[in-house]
C-alpha cells in the first residue's frame, strides 16, 4: 500500500520483470526507512521541546500514526486491498500527521514520504494537488512554530518538486514494465502457436510421406501382382493351380483395397470426406476463424478432383501460404483461387499485405517458401512467388493431374 501500484508477481514473469519488481521493492524499503527515521526524530524533538516532559498528545498521535501506517502496509502486502480501503488508510495517516505536526514542528518533515504516498494512491493530478497541499501545511506548521524563514519555505517546496519528479519517473518505469510484459506475453503466445503449427505441419508431412511411400511401393506392387496373376489365369484356364492362382489374385486385390484405405486415412485432415475444393474451403474458413480481422475469400471449383497426392500437396501449400500471409504480411484480405483443366490444376493465394523483395534474403519466410517449392517440384509441378514491397504477395502452384502412375 505504501509504494507504487504494480501488478501482482507471478513465477512466470521473465527476468526483466523480476528486476523491475526488485526496484519497486527497494523503493518501498527506502520509503519505510525514511518514515521510521523521521518519526523517531519527531519523538526526540517532542521530548526536547517539552523540557523532558512527555507531550501525551504528540506521543499518542505518533503511536497512532505508527500503528495505522504499519497495519495498512502489512495488510496490503499479505492480503491486498481495494482502492477505497487504501484511500481511507491514506486519510487516516494524514489526519494523524496533522495532529502530530500541530504539536511538534519537526513532524513537518514527515511530509516528504507522504508526498510519495499521496502520488501513488491518488493518481497523477490528484496526487500533485495533494503534494502541493502537504507542502503548504508543512510550510505553515514550521512558520507557526518558529517563524517563517527561507529554509522553512524552500525546503518543503523543493522536496515537493523532487517528489513529483521521482513519482513521474516511477510511473513511467511501471508503464514501461507493463508494456514489456504484454509484449513478452504476446511473443510467448506467438511462439507457442508457431510451435503448435510446426508440430502439426510435421505430423501431416510425415503422414503425407508415408502415404506416398505406401502408394509407390506396396499399393503399386499389389496392383502389379494382381495383374500378373490375372494374366496367368487367362493364359492357362485349365491349369491345376488355377483355383489357387485366382485365390491369390483375390487376396492381393483385397490387400490393395485395404492399402488404398490406409493411404486415404493418411491424407491431410482437411481432405477427410471432402473434395479438394471443399478442403481448401475448410482451410480458408479456419484461417478466417483464427484471424477475425482478416477477410479470407475462397474461389475453388473443379470438375474432377486430381489424384490424392496432388490434392494433399495443394492443401499443404494453401495452409502454409495462408499462415505466412497472416503472420508476416500485415494484410486485410487474402484470396484463395483454385482452377483446373484436364492436364493440370493451379492454386493461387494472393494477399494485399506489405509484400517483400523476392530477390532479397528471407531468413524468416524462406523455410515456408522453400518447403512449398519442394512439395510442388516433387510432383513435377511449378511454384512461383510474385511480390513487391507495398504491393502484396501472390503464391502460385501448378501441378499436373497425371502423377507417377496414380492408377494404383
Amino acid at each position: 500500500m505504501t509504494g507504487p501500484s504494480r501488478p501482482r508477481a507471478s513465477a512466470e514473469l521473465p527476468p526483466e520483470s523480476a528486476g523491475v519488481r526488485a526496484v519497486f521493492t527497494q523503493l518501498q524499503v527506502a520509503l519505510h526507512t525514511l518514515v521510521a527515521a523521521l518519526l523517531a526524530f519527531t519523538l526526540i524533538s517532542a521530548h526536547r521541546d517539552t523540557a523532558g516532559e512527555l507531550d501525551l498528545v504528540a506521543v499518542g498521535a505518533a503511536v497512532g500514526f505508527t500503528v495505522v501506517y504499519l497495519a495498512g502496509s502489512v495488510w496490503d502486502r499479505l492480503r491486498g486491498t481495494g482502492r477505497t480501503a487504501r484511500l481511507w488508510w491514506l486519510a487516516a495517516v494524514l489526519a494523524l500527521w496533522a495532529v502530530l505536526v500541530a504539536g511538534v514542528p519537526e513532524a513537518a518533515y514527515l511530509a516528504f514520504p507522504l508526498f510519495f504516498l499521496a502520488q501513488f494512491l491518488l493518481g497523477v493530478w490528484a496526487g500533485i494537488a495533494a503534494v502541493a497541499l502537504l507542502a503548504a501545511v508543512a510550510v505553515v506548521a514550521l512558520g507557526m512554530h518558529g517563524g517563517f524563514t527561507p529554509a522553512g519555505v524552500v525546503g518543503p517546496a523543493v522536496g515537493a518538486l523532487v517528489a513529483v519528479g521521482l513519482g513521474t519517473g516511477v510511473r513511467a518505469l511501471d508503464r514501461e514494465s507493463r508494456a514489456r510484459r504484454e509484449v513478452i506475453a504476446e511473443l510467448v503466445r506467438t511462439r507457442s502457436e508457431l510451435a503448435r503449427r510446426e508440430r502439426e505441419v510435421g505430423r501431416e508431412a510425415e503422414r503425407a510421406r508415408l502415404a506416398g511411400e505406401i502408394h509407390d511401393t506396396v499399393a503399386q506392387g499389389l496392383a502389379s501382382i494382381g495383374m500378373l496373376l490375372h494374366a496367368v489365369e487367362r493364359a492357362d484356364p485349365s491349369h491345376p493351380a488355377v483355383d489357387q492362382t485366382r485365390l491369390a489374385r483375390e487376396v492381393a486385390g483385397e490387400n490393395l483395397t485395404e492399402t488404398r484405405r490406409l493411404i486415404a486415412a493418411l491424407r491431410p485432415a482437411p481432405l477427410d470426406g471432402v473434395s479438394l475444393a471443399g478442403a481448401l474451403g475448410r482451410v480458408a474458413e479456419r484461417t478466417r476463424a483464427e484471424h477475425p480481422g482478416i477477410e479470407v475469400a475462397a474461389d475453388c471449383s473443379l470438375d474432377v478432383d486430381p489424384p490424392p497426392e496432388v490434392a494433399a500437396v495443394l492443401v499443404r501449400v494453401a495452409q502454409e501460404a495462408l499462415a505466412n500471409a497472416v503472420t508476416h504480411s500485415s494484410l486485410s484480405r487474402v484470396e484463395v483461387t483454385l482452377t483446373g483443366s484436364s492436364t493440370a490444376v493451379a492454386l493461387e493465394v494472393r494477399d494485399d499485405g506489405r509484400g517483400f523483395d523476392v530477390a532479397a534474403p528471407r531468413p524468416t519466410a524462406s523455410f515456408g517458401l522453400d518447403g512449398m517449392a519442394r512439395r510442388v517440384s516433387g510432383l513435377g509441378g511449378e511454384f512461383s512467388v510474385v511480390s513487391e514491397p507495398g504491393e502484396g504477395t501472390t503464391i502460385r502452384a501448378v501441378l499436373p493431374t497425371a502423377v507417377g502412375g496414380s492408377g494404383a
